[in-house]
């Protein structure tokens, strides 16, 4: 097994993560996360813009590295057009890399959508030859795949058709016996999956590349190359429909440790160290 550690002196310039789902008045899952990770683990600023606001929210206090994490003003994969992405970019008048960070889950997208279409297009955070820029990362079926790596081993024997399914998980696998206040559940996961210790926060973010790497591995789909990560989005696609096809379900399995290797906040420890 490899072994990973966190470096928080990585310069990463600005960074966009382009998010599915967000409440305006919560702003959901996927950017709370964000928040945990960047801000209050990796300790970079992080501005957040929910969908239908136009004033970004600002957390941390390093505003020399900035990730901005926001919504497109739907969730569908359909809306990562040309003219949405010239939007974004005179809104944040920033050129960096960009994460799109969407769920597998059946019930994200409109049935004739054409989802490998996407995982074939948007393959490298810094822009491709053709001039597509962004990295897809799909979690299956939801986002709860990576929040359940971060606590549990295995994760990838676990599979689920739904994101709802994972979510029910997730909640049985945080909220135990002594967990009275069950009360919009959902906005305490975050801080219920990262402890408030500092170090126990960081080996959970260790714990979820430590999974992702198995689960990449038990699909036969490693090593993998951080430089050239088309093939391994395509075949982890055409791996899981072809597990959605014959058993309904999908593996557990999330990608968005990927973006935090590709950008150097978490490195692999090399034997001499």
């Amino acid at each position: 097994m490899k072994k990973y550690r966190i470096d928080k002196t990585k310069n990463i310039g600005n960074v966009i993560f382009v998010v599915e789902g967000g409440r305006p008045e919560t702003g959901g899952t996927e950017l709370r996360l964000l928040k945990k990770i960047f801000a209050d683990i990796l300790g970079y600023e992080v501005q957040e813009l929910r969908r239908g606001s136009e004033e970004f929210i600002g957390y941390g206090q390093n505003p020399n590295f900035r990730v901005f994490a926001l919504n497109l003003p739907k969730n569908q994969l359909t809306q990562l057009t040309e003219e949405a992405m010239d939007e974004l970019f005179c809104k944040l008048r920033e050129d960096c890399p960009i994460f799109y960070l969407y769920d597998r889950d059946v019930l994200s997208y409109q049935r004739n959508e054409l989802r490998k279409k996407y995982v074939k297009k948007y393959t490298d955070p810094y822009g491709t030859e053709s001039g597509d820029q962004g990295q897809l990362l799909l979690s299956y079926p939801a986002i709860e795949a990576y929040l359940l790596s971060c606590v549990k081993d295995n994760t990838i024997e676990m599979s689920f058709k739904l994101g709802k399914d994972a979510k029910a998980a997730l909640a049985r696998e945080i909220c135990t016996a002594d967990c009275e206040d069950k009360t919009e559940l959902h906005l305490k996961t975050i801080n219920l999956v990262f402890s408030n210790e500092a170090e126990e926060m960081e080996k959970r973010l260790i714990h979820s590349i430590n999974e992702m790497d198995n689960g990449l591995e038990a699909l036969g789909i490693h090593p993998y190359d951080l430089d050239d990560l088309a093939p391994t989005l395509l075949e982890v696609y055409d791996n899981q429909q072809q597990k959605y096809m014959g058993e309904n379900t999908f593996s557990l399995l999330s990608l968005v440790g990927l973006a935090l290797l590709e950008l150097g906040v978490i490195t692999e420890v090399e034997e001499e160290e």
